[in-house]
């Protein structure tokens, strides 16, 4: 009798436990597509406050415990049953039944970066294996469409892409765009006076030196990865819908005020076009948290 396999829900495949067993995320993948039911297109935003704010001021104040453990202000009620959170975070309060607060992530690596590479990849880190983070992953599963990079950091990157190699790489802005300022993304920003048709024209010329070349050498890893990486930057520079993505000035003023002016909020508006253009995966940066003195 042939086998038959219903689809599973996120909830269910926690319940079985699924990647502790064996399978893997294109397993996953299989027996959802043998079912009848392919993946709906979803994409993913990571804002990572760099030294974070505590959670016992935050979402995990604690009020119940001893003074030296709890946090120094005072819990409200929010518009989930049960849960409690800063008081000077109403609006997120009034949200809150829309995201989960994740209470028992914890490690025991006594260093800034070991904590983040644990929390960015889901994998203590070790010298033996270089684990990818999660938008080098989804870059890889769900590759956005060819003219558009699958996986976006704003300014820069958080963790890189491991054993995946870096064509799974963030495609890096390199600054974060400032209000009234032109935002020129390294790598994929046309100088000033080159035309698309001039980049094809030097794309074509650079085409036949590969060619060319290709029987000379041999390509490793590294070297490939940056070769496709120009490919899919060549697709890009050359799609107007990336283009238009990255264009803030195409931002009606409501928009850039609801955001704010200032240099996260113009990040945060990008990350929106990006990911409504259709990219995959956007990390963004707000570092600054870490003052070690004025906590």
């Amino acid at each position: 009798m042939p086998m038959s396999f219903s689809p599973l829900t996120r909830r269910q495949l926690l319940k079985v436990g699924v990647l502790g067993t064996g399978f893997s995320l294109s397993q996953h993948l299989q027996l959802n597509a043998e079912a009848g039911q392919p993946d709906s297109e979803r994409s993913a935003i990571l804002i990572f406050l760099g030294g974070g704010p505590s959670h016992q001021d935050t979402f995990d104040l604690k009020p119940k415990a001893p003074a030296e453990y709890r946090g120094q202000f005072d819990p409200i009620s929010t518009s989930a049953k049960g849960v409690e959170i800063c008081e000077h975070m109403p609006r997120l309060a009034r949200r809150a039944e829309k995201y989960a607060v994740l209470r028992g992530i914890t490690h025991n690596l006594a260093a800034h970066g070991l904590g983040t590479r644990y929390l960015m990849t889901g994998n203590r880190p070790t010298p033996v294996v270089q684990y990818p983070m999660y938008g080098s992953v989804v870059s890889r599963e769900f590759p956005a469409a060819s003219d558009l990079p699958s996986f976006v950091s704003i300014d820069r990157p958080v963790e890189g892409p491991g054993y995946l190699g870096p064509e799974y790489g963030p495609l890096s802005t390199g600054e974060k765009p400032r209000y009234g300022q032109p935002f020129r993304v390294r790598g994929i920003t046309l100088g000033d006076g080159l035309t698309i048709d001039k980049y094809r024209s030097r794309r074509e010329l650079l085409s036949g030196l590969d060619t060319a070349f290709q029987n000379y050498e041999s390509l490793d890893d590294s070297v490939r990865g940056l070769n496709q990486f120009s490919e899919k930057a060549y697709r890009i520079i050359s799609s107007p819908r990336a283009r238009n993505a990255f264009d803030l000035s195409l931002e009606p003023d409501r928009e850039t005020d609801r955001f704010g002016r200032h240099d996260f909020g113009q990040s945060v508006l990008l990350t929106t076009r990006l990911i409504e253009a259709g990219v995959r995966f956007v990390t963004v940066l707000l570092e600054g948290w870490d003052t070690h003195q004025d906590n």
